[in-house]
């Protein structure tokens, strides 16, 4: 590191003497004849101006997907971070591909990879969707397409063979090395290998224009795999349409698009968005986008969420959402670490995550008896974790390295490093002896000299520039370096004395720090994996807590898992209406193959039907990412997958109307959907002629009932005359919603009961459309009732 010190006197004068810190240290001191100003260094000077108390949260990720014989396989990397994360090898069936479909939609990438040579359905869904988010302003990804040579499986394999990790053991041979790699990675998921493979390829290749303000190098410091095994599959419509995310886009077109200027609607997410840091509320979008069918980790999340649903444990919680705040995800730390490039704010955000973590490990041990996921939180090998924050501690002066802007080491720790750093104290006096001594020497019409130090030229005089003087102007007793500006500078004897009696303190004294730097990072990398997993662990738990921080003020209930197939909801409110609604009627409903598993809701409009098909998708949906929900109680099978048609959201990019689109949500419920299978229905068939819509609504009913294996369906329609082409099966149950007439409008009760509703009132809810228009329309209604009793008298006879 440069460094630059100047000092400026004069006779029968005091010191003037000011720190300041760029991108060098300065040292100033400046004093003219016959002044007694004196002014005192001001250390306060050298605060970094650029320095801040947090990092980016951008975290843009770069995602290979490789699709053949109907298995996907899929890797992506974090850039800042330095993670890379393999995909499980999963079957992904065409033509909607869910499982990519749920990757895109977790990782969230920036750039996609995939296959030139592969020019498939796969590849034109992929297309798709990536238009269709870019049309939606949700975000930018770019597509890229490369050579198929890149997936040589061979060539992949040897890449991922040269993968240098943290985790391997110190020491190791070859052949132990690809011992390791091959328990980290299963070489037999051949879809696997290629996509992380060709990831290695192209960050090799392309870094240079990747890494804009990041490292020198690709710094892979964990390798984590993931799966989607256990996910409940859940479409973008469905997302959408029970508001489960809500994104919305930032007002001004210059800002639309960009990553990070969307903001959360009202939302469930929007609702469950408590976390105390922001490791946590990334974690939470990730635990909602993967909903799970893993009964036994729901009741382990159920489990914690109980407990802090107790007064007598709100002290521990409180303390635990303290600590929380300060855990930070560590890898972007530790890559700028390893990368030498790590600022003294993001050391102290280091010892203060170790630190905490420790500190909720502690504090865990307490209650690890009521929650095996706490107790494993407990239970952590968080000794080596206090000893990481114990070293850091004892060996980072974090209060300098703030003042000086740079890692410095404490006084004790290296005496060699505290004699340097004990002669670099001295420097200001020594020069400011020497620049005395020197200008006495001067010739008398100098009024003043400075003196500086510059890497590999030494200590040197500097003269600022008098009327008169010539071209390269030697003064007596001094050598002529060279001329910067208004300053010529010159080397003397005093600059020779400093040159041997200090040297190169400074660069040293950097030098010396850095190799200890270097040392205290590689201990933190050698126990990086278990921090890594406590804060993980950590993240979790801060979502767990904003789970039921959420439940208690809302008054959720703890659901009841089981494996049949079964949902029982008594007195069920929906999660955002009755946060916004000051008297929310509740509602039960039952279905399993006993009471029927098929429900037809009619009723007027705005009477609630849509409402209560949606509060029932997202009690089961909480159930399934392990929270509390919104009834009396609730007895919830696990599903695998949820399915809606709710809402037609058109696309340019898509090439479909509404009803088309209609079509393909209903086809893919038909297709997909099982036993275990929750199917949301919302007027399928209005936009189409009535007939037509109830023809095909009445047939998509008569295949689900004919199946062997039935899904749990839930449709609203006001098609009135629907049970009249429907063979009645005591699987399926008709439900309407109750209302009253008062002085000629209906009063809507909002509750569900067996039945069919008797007429629409669209009348009454068309009352802004002026008098005139409302009499034709009577006259056309009556009309058409006539020709549909001639109708229906002609087809009896």
């Amino acid at each position: 590191m440069n460094v630059e010190s100047i000092s400026s006197f004069a006779e029968n004068t005091s010191c003037n003497s000011v720190l300041n810190k760029k991108d060098e240290h300065f040292i100033i001191s400046t004093c003219r004849r016959n002044t007694n100003m004196t002014m005192t260094p001001n250390h306060n000077a050298l605060k970094n101006p650029d320095e801040s108390t947090e990092d980016t949260d951008a975290e843009e990720k770069l995602l290979v997907v490789y699709f053949r014989s109907g298995k996907i396989g899929a890797a992506y990397y974090v850039l800042q971070t330095g993670e890379l994360f393999i995909l499980e090898e999963i079957v992904d069936r065409p033509p909607e591909f869910q499982m990519f479909s749920n990757l895109f939609r977790q990782v969230e990438p920036f750039m996609i990879l995939l296959d030139g040579k592969n020019q498939s359905s796969f590849v034109q869904l992929v297309k798709t969707i990536v238009f269709k988010n870019d049309a939606n302003d949700l975000g930018r990804c770019k597509l890229v397409f490369l050579s198929a040579k890149e997936y040589n499986y061979e060539a992949c394999k040897r890449r991922i063979l040269n993968l240098s990790l943290p985790r391997e053991p110190p020491h190791c041979t070859e052949e132990e090395r690809t011992l390791f790699l091959r328990t980290v990675v299963d070489f037999s998921q051949t879809q696997t290998v290629h996509s992380l493979g060709a990831l290695l390829r192209y960050l090799d290749l392309h870094w240079s224009s990747l890494n804009v303000g990041l490292h020198n190098n690709p710094q892979f410091l964990s390798l984590r795999t993931i799966s989607l095994r256990d996910i409940v599959t859940i479409d973008d419509d469905t997302y959408r349409g029970l508001q489960i995310f809500s994104t919305i886009s930032h007002p001004s077109n210059f800002k639309r698009g960009v990553q990070g200027s969307n903001r959360e609607g009202l939302s469930l997410f929007h609702l469950f968005s408590r976390c105390c840091s922001k490791v946590g509320q990334s974690k939470m979008r990730v635990l909602m986008q993967h909903p799970s069918r893993d009964i036994a980790e729901l009741r382990r999340r159920q489990e914690v969420v109980a407990y802090f649903l107790r007064s007598q444990n709100d002290p521990l919680m409180r303390n635990i959402c303290s600590a929380l705040r300060f855990i930070r995800n560590v890898n972007g730390i530790l890559a700028k670490v390893k990368a030498l490039s790590a600022k003294p704010y993001q050391w102290k955000s280091l010892y203060n995550t170790l630190y905490n973590a420790v500190l909720i490990c502690e504090m865990c041990e307490n209650a690890g008896k009521s929650s095996s996921f706490l107790e494993q939180l407990a239970s952590c090998d968080n000794k080596k974790l206090y000893e990481m924050a114990l070293y850091m501690n004892r060996i980072i002066d974090f209060d300098q390295s703030k003042t000086e802007g740079k890692f410095t080491v404490k006084s004790g720790v290296d005496p060699e490093l505290d004699r340097k750093k004990r002669t670099m104290a001295s420097l200001h006096g020594l020069m400011s002896e020497t620049a005395k001594v020197e200008l006495e020497r001067l010739p008398s019409f100098i009024e003043e000299c400075s003196m500086l130090y510059m890497p590999h030229l030494g200590y040197l005089l500097a003269v600022k520039v008098w009327d008169g003087m010539g071209a390269r102007e030697e003064l007596p007793g001094l050598k002529f370096m060279f001329q910067n500006n208004e300053f010529v500078h010159y080397k003397s004897k005093g600059c020779e004395e400093l040159d041997v009696m200090i040297g190169d303190t400074y660069p040293e004294i950097v030098a010396h720090e850095t190799r200890i730097m270097m040392r205290l990072t590689a201990v933190l990398l050698e126990h990086l994996h278990t921090l890594a997993s406590v804060i993980d662990n950590c993240a979790m738990l801060d979502c767990l807590i904003a789970i039921s921080k959420t439940s208690k003020e809302f008054g959720y209930t703890q659901p009841t898992l089981v494996e049949t197939k079964s949902i029982s909801i008594k007195q069920g409110k929906h999660p955002l209406h009755m946060t916004t609604c000051e008297a929310f009627v509740p509602n039960d409903f039952e279905s399993n193959e006993q009471v029927g598993c098929v429900k037809i809701l009619t009723g007027p409009n705005s009477s609630g039907k849509s409402v209560y098909m949606k509060q029932i998708g997202l009690i089961v949906y909480l159930a399934h990412i392990g929270s509390f929900v919104p009834a009396d109680s609730a007895v919830i099978g696990i599903v695998s997958h949820i399915f809606t048609r709710m809402q037609s959201t058109e696309c340019i990019a898509a090439h479909m109307s509404a009803f088309l689109i209609d079509l393909r949500q209903m086809a893919l419920v038909l297709q997909e959907s099982t036993s275990s299978s929750l199917v949301l229905v919302d007027e399928f068939g209005k936009g189409t002629a009535r007939r037509d819509g109830a023809a095909l609504l009445a047939a998509a009913l008569g295949a689900v009932l004919a199946r062997a294996r039935r899904p749990h369906v839930l449709l609203a329609t006001h098609f009135l005359q629907l049970h009249h082409y429907i063979a009645p099966s005591p699987l399926l149950t008709f439900l309407t919603f109750d209302h009253v007439m008062r002085d000629g409008s209906p009063v809507f009760l909002y509750r569900a009961r067996t039945g069919v509703a008797g007429a629409g009132l669209a009348r009454h809810a068309a009352a802004g459309l002026g008098a005139p228009a409302l009499r034709r329309a009577d006259l056309l209604a009556r009309c058409l009732q006539v020709i549909h009793c001639t109708i229906h008298y002609t087809l009896n006879i």
